[in-house]
């Protein structure tokens, strides 16, 4: 489910993520939302959301109330048993773009009927909070229980060794460098999705006709992005040349298209940062 905690503002975190980190963009895809694709807005979004009269609030509730809906099959403004179970997984998607929620394989074994059982669990408490059970809930019911979960996820999560991608320059070099290996040798693990939702945003944001691949020219902009995030902690050198970057590119781009998938990019992007990290703890790496 939901969770979340950052000792910062919003702004604040506008004010120190550096400015090349956006300034490609020109048409951006995220609007003005940045909570919903950047991993330290989401923490400081989550914590200001648990706070009366705030913006964050608002939006908190629009998510919750748009996701209800969602599920709301009959549109009666009533859920049932099963409904809330698709909710739960529909509302558990924001932290888990982020690795800061559990799947619901990791959680419960990855055994439906574990998962099923203990959802009606949680329903039947929801549901008979304040009287007899009425085997439906409505979204009253289900923001309280929505916002109670949420401030008690901010009052506990430590973002500290949750390292934010986009954000590097609020980790030290060791709890990066470890961050990294975790993720691209764990592949099911919450480091990875944090890995993928930043590989994911520059990818998008590099996408300049919308299409889900990327040309030679928008590679550039990904590699201008993105390695500043390796180079920062030496696992990257300080520049590259359009003959590297050329190679790089025609080994992804192994069907001759002329553009490159993000499936594509991801896997390389996961094998290169092996290799780096590798170097680095061979004491062979760009510092």
């Amino acid at each position: 489910m939901l969770s979340l905690i950052s000792s910062r503002s919003i702004a604040q975190r506008s004010v120190l993520r550096p400015v090349a980190v956006r300034a490609f963009a020109a048409h951006s895809p995220w609007g003005s939302d940045h909570w919903r694709h950047n991993k330290n807005t989401f923490a400081g979004w989550c914590k200001d959301s648990v706070i009366d009269g705030t913006k964050a609030q608002r939006e908190l509730y629009g998510f919750l109330a748009v996701a209800f809906g969602d599920v709301d099959a009959n549109k009666d403004g009533l859920i049932n048993a099963k409904e809330f179970d698709l909710l739960l997984e529909k509302v558990a998607s924001l932290p888990r773009r982020f690795g800061l929620a559990p799947s619901w394989e990791k959680e419960y074994g990855g055994d439906r009927k574990k998962r099923a059982m203990a959802r009606k669990a949680l329903f039947d408490q929801i549901d008979t909070r304040n009287g007899p059970a009425r085997g439906v809930l409505g979204l009253k019911q289900f923001v309280r229980f929505a916002k109670d979960h949420v401030t008690g996820k901010v009052a506990t999560l430590d973002m500290k060794s949750k390292v934010d991608f986009g954000n590097i320059q609020d980790y030290d070099e060791k709890t990066f460098i470890n961050y990294l290996e975790h993720a691209v040798n764990n592949p099911t693990s919450s480091a990875y999705a944090s890995l993928y939702e930043f590989l994911l945003t520059v990818f998008v944001e590099a996408d300049a006709t919308c299409k889900g691949t990327i040309n030679r020219s928008e590679f550039d902009v990904i590699v201008d992005r993105a390695a500043q995030v390796p180079r920062q902690f030496g696992l990257a050198p300080p520049g590259s040349s359009k003959a590297l970057r050329d190679q790089i590119f025609n080994s992804m781009d192994d069907n001759n298209s002329g553009t490159v998938t993000f499936r594509k990019f991801i896997a390389w992007t996961v094998a290169h940062s092996k290799g780096k990290i590798e170097a680095h703890r061979a004491g062979k790496g760009h510092k």
